[in-house]
C-alpha cells in the first residue's frame, strides 16, 4: 500500500478525533482494513497514542516506542 504522508496523517487525525474506521475509510476512499492497519500502527484504538502520533507528526518529533 503506497499512500502519501498527508493521507496517513489525515487518517490518524480522524481516528484520534473519534471517527469510526468505516467512516474514515469512506472519506479517504480506502478499504476499512487498510485504514485500521494504518491506525493500529499509530496506536489505534488508544486515542491518547493517536493524539501523540498526530502531535509528533505536526511537530516533527521522533516517536518513542
Amino acid at each position: 500500500m503506497n499512500i502519501s504522508a498527508d493521507v496517513r496523517n489525515m487518517i490518524i487525525t480522524m481516528l484520534a478525533e473519534g471517527s469510526p474506521v468505516w467512516y474514515v475509510a469512506g472519506m479517504v476512499n480506502m478499504r476499512s482494513h487498510d485504514v485500521y492497519t494504518i491506525g493500529h500502527a499509530a496506536g489505534y484504538p488508544d486515542k491518547t497514542k493517536l493524539r501523540r502520533a498526530v502531535w509528533a507528526a505536526q511537530n516533527r518529533v521522533p516517536q518513542a516506542a
